[in-house]
C-alpha cells in the first residue's frame, strides 16, 4: 500500500514533468531525465544542509503552486492546460514509459542487497543517507574506505527509500536505481507512434533488456558504471538533437543547452571517473558544434544582418560555457566537501601514490595481465549466458559500433560531417578507454590477481567499459529510431511497417543480442534467491559481530542520529576478517566503523593511544578476548576498569586521551 509520502512525491514528479513538457513543448519522455537531473541537484544541496526530508515541503509547495496557478487562470486557459496534460499523458511514448516504470518498481520491490560492491559501499552509504537525512559529518561516512565516492545515484535511491519514511526497505533502493537508469533510455520512445499494445510492450521489454547486451552487474547490484553509461549515451544523443535547439522564442536553445549541462552536472556526481566521460562528452559537443556551425541553425533576429552571425555565435559560446560550468560546479563542490569532511577512498589514495611517489610501480604481472586482457577482449562474450543469435565480445561490439556508424553514414541517416565525426569519435573514444582499463589493471589493480583469468578480466571489461558500450549503443539506437523512419515511409510497404518499422528494427537488434537470463533474474527470477542471499549475509555476522551490534543498538546515546559517529572496533589479532568487516559495516550503518586487529598480549598503551587517534573515532569497542585487555586500556580509563564488549566514548582533550563508558556490559 502506498504511503502518503509516496503519493505526494509521485504527484510532485508528475506535476514537474508536465510543467517542463508544456513549457518547452516537448514530450514527457524527453523531460523525465531532465527532471531526474534537477531532482539530484536539489537533493544534493539538501543533503549538504543535512535536511533531505525538506524535499517533502518542496514537493508540497510545487503541487500547491500548480493548483493555485491553474485555479487562478481563466476558464479557457484552464481547459487548455487540462487538455494539454491529458494529450501528453495519452501519448504512446508516455504510456509505454509509465507501464515500464510501474512494472519495474513493483517487480523489484522484494530485492535485497547481495552484490559485494553494494555491501562495501553503495548500499551502506545509501542506508546512512536514509537515517542521517543527509551526508555524514567529519570522519562520519559509513564506508570509510570509499569516502569520496560521489552521491548522485545514491540520492535517487534515497528519494525512493523516503517513500517509506518509517522502514528501510532495500527493494525501494533498487527501484530508485532502475528508474534513474531507465529515465535516460526513455527518450528512445519518442518516435513511438500509435497505440499498438504489442509493440508498446515489446518496446518496454527492449528498454529493460537493452543494457544486458554488454553489461550484467546492473541487474542485481547498484552498478554506477551502468548509470554513467545511460547518462553518457543520453548526452551524446542530446548533442545531435538539433531539432530541440531550433525551438521557438529561445526556449528550444534553453532546453538544448540546459539539458546538456544537467546531464554532465549529474554525470560527475555518479562516480569519480565520471569526469573522464564528461570530458569525452564535451569533446564530442565541440566537434559537433563545429561541424554544424552555420548549417541550418535557426536564430532569433535581434541585430542587423551584418551582425547577426556574431551575435548568435556569442550567445552559443555563453551557453556552451554554462554547459561546461555546471559539471565543474557540482564536481568541484563534492571534492571540496570531501576535503573538509576528510572523506577519502583507498583507490584514490593508491592512485595519488602512483603519481607522486615511487612506492608503487607497474605490476610484475604485466605480461600476464596483457595476455588475459587480449584473450578476454577478443574471445569472451560480454554476458555470461548464450543469447539467441549473437554473443558479442568486446572486440566484436567495438567493430559492430564502427560498422553501424558507417552504415548510417551510407544510408544518409547522418549528415556527412556529422557521420565522419561520430565514426572517428566512436573509434577513438573506445580505443582510449579500453586502453585506460588495461592501464588500471597493471597499476591501481596490480595486486588483484583474479583479473589474470579471462573470466575475471571480461567481468572487469564489461563493467568498466559500460559507458562506452552501452552509452554508444544508446546513442546509435536514438539515431536509428529518430531518423530511420523515412526508410519505412513508402506506400508499397504495409501500414504496420510504415508505423512501427524503426521500433521493430530496434526490438529485433535487442532480441538477437541481449542476455535474457540476467534480465529476467534481475526483474523476476531473483525472488528464488532472496532467502539464500539473506542467509549468506547472516552467516557473515558471527557471535562477535552480533554482540557488537547488540551493544551499539542498546546504547543510551543513540549513535544512529549523531551524524559523525565513528567507532574504533578492536579485533582480536588471531585471524583476518576483512570480509566480515564489510558485512558488519553495512549492518551498523549509519554508524561508521573502522577496524584494528590487535594482539592485546603485547600491545603497549602508548601505541594503542596512537592507533585510536589515527582512527579519528569518537567511540571505542573491543571484542571479547582471552588476553588481559585491562593491561592495555586501564591506564586511559576515566574511571574504573576496562571491559571488553562495552562501548566507550573517546575523550581527547589537552593532549590526554580518556575512555568513558557509555554502555552497559553484556
Amino acid at each position: 500500500m502506498l504511503s502518503l509520502t509516496a503519493v505526494l512525491h509521485i504527484c510532485f514528479a508528475l506535476a514537474c514533468i508536465l510543467w517542463l513538457a508544456g513549457y518547452f513543448k516537448v514530450s514527457l519522455v524527453e523531460v523525465m531525465p531532465v527532471f531526474i537531473c534537477v531532482l539530484v541537484l536539489v537533493l544534493y544541496g539538501l543533503a549538504m544542509l543535512h535536511h533531505l526530508s525538506w524535499i517533502d515541503e518542496i514537493a508540497g509547495g510545487v503541487i500547491g503552486l500548480s493548483v493555485v496557478w491553474i485555479v487562478s487562470r481563466k476558464k479557457e486557459q484552464r481547459t487548455g492546460v487540462v487538455r494539454m496534460c491529458l494529450r501528453k499523458m495519452g501519448e504512446p511514448s508516455f504510456l509505454t514509459a509509465a507501464l515500464l516504470l510501474l512494472a519495474v518498481v513493483l517487480c523489484t520491490s522484494g530485492k535485497v542487497v547481495s552484490w559485494w560492491d553494494d555491501i562495501n559501499f553503495w548500499a551502506t552509504d545509501v542506508k546512512s543517507l536514509y537515517y542521517l537525512d543527509g551526508f555524514a559529518g567529519e570522519y562520519g561516512n559509513a564506508a570509510p574506505e570509499f569516502g569520496d565516492y560521489p552521491p548522485g545515484g545514491q540520492l535517487v535511491k534515497w528519494w525512493f527509500l523516503h517513500f517509506d519514511p518509517r522502514d528501510f526497505r532495500e527493494g525501494l533502493a533498487f527501484a530508485g536505481y532502475y528508474v534513474m537508469n531507465l529515465a535516460f533510455l526513455l527518450p528512445l520512445l519518442r518516435s513511438l507512434k500509435g497505440r499498438n499494445p504489442i509493440v508498446m510492450a515489446l518496446m518496454a521489454a527492449a528498454l529493460w533488456f537493452f543494457p544486458s547486451i554488454a553489461e550484467v552487474y546492473g541487474y542485481d547490484g547498484f552498478c554506477a558504471d551502468l548509470t554513467m553509461a545511460c547518462i553518457y549515451g543520453g548526452f551524446l544523443w542530446a548533442v545531435t538533437d538539433q531539432e530541440r535547439e531550433a525551438g521557438d522564442t529561445g526556449k528550444g536553445e534553453l532546453f538544448y543547452y540546459g539539458r546538456l549541462g544537467l546531464y554532465l552536472g549529474v554525470l560527475v556526481l555518479v562516480k569519480s571517473v565520471g569526469f573522464v566521460w564528461a570530458l569525452f562528452g564535451l569533446l564530442f559537443l565541440v566537434l559537433h558544434r563545429r561541424s554544424v556551425m552555420g548549417h541550418g541553425q535557426r536564430d532569433d533576429v535581434r541585430t542587423e544582418a551584418g551582425g547577426r552571425e556574431r551575435y548568435c555565435q556569442a550567445r552559443k559560446t555563453k551557453a556552451l560555457l554554462l554547459t561546461v560550468g555546471l559539471p565543474l560546479l557540482t564536481g568541484g563542490s563534492w571534492m571540496i566537501f570531501c576535503l573538509l569532511m576528510r572523506r577519502i577512498t583507498k583507490t584514490t589514495a593508491t592512485a595519488v601514490k602512483y603519481m607522486t611517489t615511487d612506492e608503487y610501480g607497474i605490476s610484475g604481472y604485466t605480461r600476464e595481465f596483457a595476455a588475459a586482457f587480449l584473450r578476454a577482449f577478443v574471445t569472451s562474450p560480454l554476458h555470461k549466458e548464450r543469447s539467441i543469435a549473437i554473443d558479442l565480445t568486446p572486440l566484436g561490439l567495438y567493430l559492430c559500433v564502427c560498422l553501424v556508424v558507417i552504415l548510417f553514414y551510407k544510408m544518409h541517416l547522418l549528415p556527412e560531417k556529422t557521420g565522419r565525426i561520430v565514426l572517428g569519435f566512436s573509434m577513438v573514444s573506445g580505443a582510449v578507454f579500453y586502453g585506460i582499463i588495461f592501464l588500471a589493471h597493471i597499476t591501481i589493480f596490480a595486486t588483484e590477481t583474479q583479473y589474470l583469468e579471462p573470466s575475471g578480466m571480461i567481468s572487469s571489461i564489461e563493467r568498466y567499459g559500460a559507458p562506452f558500450t552501452i552509452g554508444t549503443l544508446l546513442f546509435l539506437a536514438a539515431i536509428w529510431l529518430r531518423h530511420g523512419e523515412r526508410f519505412f515511409a513508402k506506400d508499397r510497404l504495409p501500414y504496420f511497417l510504415q508505423q512501427y518499422g524503426t521500433c521493430l528494427g530496434f526490438i529485433l537488434f535487442v532480441a538477437l543480442t541481449a542476455g535474457y537470463q540476467v534480465g529476467y533474474h534481475g526483474l523476476i527470477g531473483y525472488r528464488s534467491d532472496v532467502e539464500v542471499c539473506l542467509q549468506e549475509r547472516a552467516d557473515m555476522i558471527g557471535a562477535d559481530e552480533m554482540q557488537f551490534l547488540k551493544v551499539l543498538r542498546s546504547s543510551p546515546q543513540p549513535l544512529e542520529t549523531a551524524g559523525d559517529a565513528r567507532v574504533c572496533y578492536i579485533r582480536r589479532g588471531d585471524a583476518p576478517r576483512w570480509v566480515n568487516n564489510s558485512y558488519l559495516g553495512y549492518e551498523a550503518s549509519p554508524v561508521s566503523v573502522v577496524y584494528r586487529s590487535v594482539n592485546l598480549e603485547d600491545a603497549p598503551t602508548d601505541w594503542m593511544v596512537q592507533e585510536i587517534r589515527a582512527s579519528h573515532a569518537g567511540y571505542l569497542y573491543a571484542e571479547e578476548t582471552e588476553a588481559d585487555a585491562g593491561a592495555v586500556f586501564d591506564e586511559i580509563m576515566e574511571t574504573g576498569e576496562f571491559a571488553c564488549g562495552v562501548l566507550y566514548r573517546i575523550v581527547d582533550e589537552g593532549g590526554v586521551l580518556r575512555l568513558v563508558s557509555v554502555g552497559e556490559q553484556h
